[in-house]
């Protein structure tokens, strides 16, 4: 829990210092940003306090045009869902947009308890009490007005618009302060003061980090960072620009000089990272801009070192379109979302055929079923498709009981059931019609086999070798019909048979129940190796 909490903590509160390199040389394109003025140090007994003014984000200029791209790209609908989701994920019981300011403080931290905070949010209305950070509608609170969330864990409503969440261990000190004027402990007068000045606020104690962290593995390549003892951060957000500054104060200059070395160090490590991506063949579209001004900001930033303080500062502009941006971007999530729906069905198919063979003596339902099951025969004729002999498996039991195993797919009672198709097998990006399916196998001398099992059939490997396809061509869900090369040797234009629902590949599901995307990237060469169970094969370097 410690190591968690502080890499968080750490990560935040040194984001200034180790995400913007200074440079020798800039270009003409990397003109120095604005004046940012550095924080000065603020006295504090806290671990760490930090607090956001999230009403002024709300009211920026910035947040209302990316509110209104969201909602140009897909609609008021789309904003109302977004809000809806993340209010879910973090049980907040309110619409991120009606939170005014959130207050975090961690007043000490240890090995053994982890971190003793406190957590206060205000809201622009009144805050429903059920579902707020897991709370029950039923819940009742105790004779202080605590309601108890878990374990050593407490939540408090001063007012309608105000709810805390703090370690049980703190509660006298919170009564006794914030809950009964609003301006008491955790706060104090300097701290309010700092608070009250920036869109953004933290100051962290690295005096009082516990020495047992300093000496974890983990942070050893931050040792020279973790020698300061007090950080001040801030950030201003006016119009569409951020500016953001850090102070951290250490025993002397030469420590300093030596933090400001190892920030230097590991922060170009982010820029050079930056620059590769830049420059590698990725269509960034719409999101370019922000990327190019985020390589601009790296470029420009202020890095010093002040007496026994090293200061950054730094700005980023948020200059360009983001409606052209907010479209693209909710495409792209879109596009993201519906894969993984894909692979997620791609995923039970393949395990469900693992289930088939593992209670019918590691037989798989290759192309289709007789009769008797899978196929054990060349000259077997399959009557129904292997998505019908897995029913059992994906929970259809009940749909694959009202199969007539003895007749072929189009006898009169079977083919009443092709439009009842398992919403799995059906396209998640372009609606097809009822009963059709791309999730197919590929049979043929050339890929599997009309019969196999995991003893015998698959000498190449399960791992590297496809079970099922995204194929072009849909086919009826209860048809044993699939992607057939009957010849010895593929066609020149096989891979014209996979793909259609994704830009730039297609999915596919392994026999080993792994499941993946495979790019237009990936050689001939190396699909036709992976087709095949048994053909000894050595998968590219593509795969």
């Amino acid at each position: 829990m410690f190591r968690r909490s502080f890499l968080i903590t750490l990560g935040v509160l040194f984001a200034c210092l180790v995400a913007v390199p200074a440079r020798e040389k800039q270009d003409d394109a990397c003109a120095d940003p604005a004046p940012v003025a550095i924080p000065a140090a603020v006295s504090s007994d806290h671990f760490l306090f930090a607090h956001l003014k999230a009403k002024d984000i709300r009211d920026s200029a910035l947040f209302a045009e990316v509110k209104q791209a969201v909602t140009k790209a897909g609609g008021a609908a789309d904003w109302d869902k977004l809000e809806d989701q993340f209010s879910k994920n973090l049980e907040l019981g309110m619409k991120p947009t009606e939170i005014d300011s959130v207050t975090a403080c961690v007043t000490e931290i240890s090995e053994r308890e982890g971190p003793k905070f406190v957590l206060i949010l205000t809201s622009s209305k009144a805050i429903n009490k059920g579902g707020i950070f897991g709370l029950k509608p039923d819940a009742k609170p105790d004779a202080r007005g605590f309601y108890t969330l878990g374990g050593e864990t407490l939540a408090h409503f001063p007012d309608d618009k105000t709810v805390a969440v703090l370690r049980a261990d703190l509660a006298q000190k919170y009564l006794a302060g914030y809950a009964k004027n609003r301006t008491g402990w955790p706060f104090t007068a300097e701290l309010s003061k700092a608070a009250a000045a920036h869109t953004a606020f933290v100051t962290l104690r690295l005096d009082k980090l516990p020495a047992e962290a300093k000496k974890d593995r983990d942070f050893r390549e931050f040792g020279p960072l973790l020698a300061g003892r007090v950080v001040t951060f801030t950030a201003d957000l006016k119009g569409k620009e951020l500016s953001i500054a850090a102070r951290a104060t250490f025993a002397n200059a030469t420590a300093a000089g030596k933090a400001k070395h190892k920030a230097h160090a590991l922060v170009g490590l982010v820029s050079d990272e930056l620059d590769k991506i830049l420059l590698d063949k990725i269509d960034f579209g719409a999101v370019l801009p922000a990327l190019k001004e985020a390589e601009r900001t790296l470029a420009a930033v202020k890095f010093e070192v002040d007496g026994s303080d090293l200061t950054a500062s730094a700005s980023y502009k948020a200059d360009f379109d983001f409606g052209v941006m907010m479209i693209e971007a909710v495409k792209r999530v879109r596009e993201s979302a519906s894969q993984m729906r894909a692979k997620n069905n791609f995923k039970q198919a393949s395990l469900a055929m693992h289930s088939y063979s593992s209670i019918y003596d590691d037989k798989m339902p290759v192309h289709g079923i007789g009769s008797k099951g899978a196929l054990l025969k060349k000259d077997e004729k399959p009557l129904l498709s292997w998505r019908v002999a897995i029913l059992p498996f994906i929970e259809q039991d009940n749909l694959y009981k009202q199969f007539k195993f003895d007749e072929p797919w189009d006898s009169e009672n079977n083919k009443k059931l092709i439009d009842k198709m398992p919403n799995i097998y059906a396209p998640v990006v372009k609606p097809g019609k009822a009963g059709y399916t791309h999730m197919q196998m590929v049979i043929g001398p050339r890929a599997m086999p009309l019969f196999a099992d995991l003893k015998s059939t698959f000498t190449d490997g399960t791992s590297n070798t496809i079970a099922i396809v995204e194929a072009t061509e849909a086919v009826i869900w209860t048809k044993p019909d699939d992607v057939m090369f009957p010849g010895k040797e593929l066609p020149k234009d096989f891979r014209k048979r996979f793909g259609g629902q994704f830009p730039g590949g297609f999915n596919v599901a392994l026999w080993d129940s792994s499941v993946r995307f495979v790019p237009n990237t990936v050689s001939d060469r190396t699909i036709e190796g992976a087709l095949t169970p048994a053909g000894g094969e050595v998968l590219g370097r593509d795969w």
